[in-house]
């Protein structure tokens, strides 16, 4: 099937992605051991941030490399969720 990623594909992208990712330093982060990346597709939503205190997502590198053009991943999912 064109323009589905291989497992493995997936596995490096995701690390890629929590690599570049720049959650840790939105204000509406919450410590508790989740990574961030929340806007790729692997990546579920975040289970302790519960309040929209403020969005980086815009700006992230991971987001713009991407094509990304949403907001709060951490609370409505990934770029994949919101464009249904």
């Amino acid at each position: 099937m064109a323009g589905v990623m291989s497992s493995e594909l997936l596995k490096a992208q995701e690390e890629n992605v929590t690599s570049m990712c720049i959650c840790p330093d939105c204000p509406s982060w919450v410590e508790c051991g989740e990574k961030g990346g929340f806007c790729f597709e692997t990546i579920e939503k975040s289970r302790c941030i519960s309040e929209e205190n403020g969005c980086i997502c815009l700006g992230c590198p991971v987001a713009i490399s991407f094509g990304f053009e949403y907001m709060y991943y951490c609370t409505k999912g990934s770029a994949k969720e919101q464009s249904k």
